[in-house]
């Protein structure tokens, strides 16, 4: 049975920056499908990436989908202590993330256009750009991780858009994707399929 998932913006006070506040793992569950929740069981087998401490991460096409990357993270890159989120969308979908935050017990400070807050000893410092990826793109500054989801279809009548994205991603520089960038030259990590809903799952580091 598929579980059902209510979206719901609502005021929510920013507390400050706590380093020792857990998320509740039975209120994160309820943000995900059941079998996408399961399906995160499958990163377990995925080697550990060693990048540094500090990283930057670009997100197009997020939603209100602050869990999905921070789950990836916190499995993927053992030695990170601080990371920078460059969030974008057509819709500004903060005040969302800031409940979702908030319902799990994530405490967070404000700031223009972003907020900061701890995940498990990482420092999370979330910015959120509004409007449309394709145009943004070129001006955008280099990032180190690239994480997409869910948006296939979105991309697919920009040609050239997986390409640029590799440009912008700093060599060394980690891409996480569910579909697509199969043709780019990317030294690609063992992952199951199962993580893809389109079954084309990749990770990939540019040498």
């Amino acid at each position: 049975m598929v579980n059902l998932i209510s979206l719901t913006a609502r005021p929510v006070r920013a507390k400050g920056l706590n380093k020792l506040a857990i998320p509740r793992e039975q209120k994160v569950k309820e943000y995900f499908f059941s079998e996408d929740y399961c399906n995160l069981e499958l990163l377990q087998d995925v080697s550990v990436i060693n990048y540094s401490e500090t990283a930057s991460l670009f997100y197009p096409g997020c939603g209100a989908d602050i869990l999905f990357p921070l789950k990836y993270i916190e499995r993927l890159f053992p030695r990170l202590r601080k990371i920078s989120l460059t969030f974008n969308d057509v819709d500004n979908n903060l005040s969302m993330i800031k409940t979702i935050l908030d319902d799990i017990g994530i405490s967070f400070s404000e700031k223009k256009n972003g907020i900061d807050f701890y995940w498990k000893n990482i420092l999370v410092d979330l910015n959120f750009i509004t409007g449309n990826v394709f145009q943004l793109l070129p001006k955008l500054p280099k990032f180190d991780i690239y994480f997409e989801r869910a948006f296939r279809i979105m991309k697919g009548d920009h040609q050239g858009y997986e390409e640029m994205i590799y440009t912008k991603l700093n060599h060394g520089g980690i891409l996480i994707s569910d579909s697509g960038f199969q043709q780019l030259p990317l030294q690609k990590i063992k992952v199951s399929q199962g993580l893809s809903s389109y079954r084309e799952m990749i990770i990939g580091v540019k040498k």
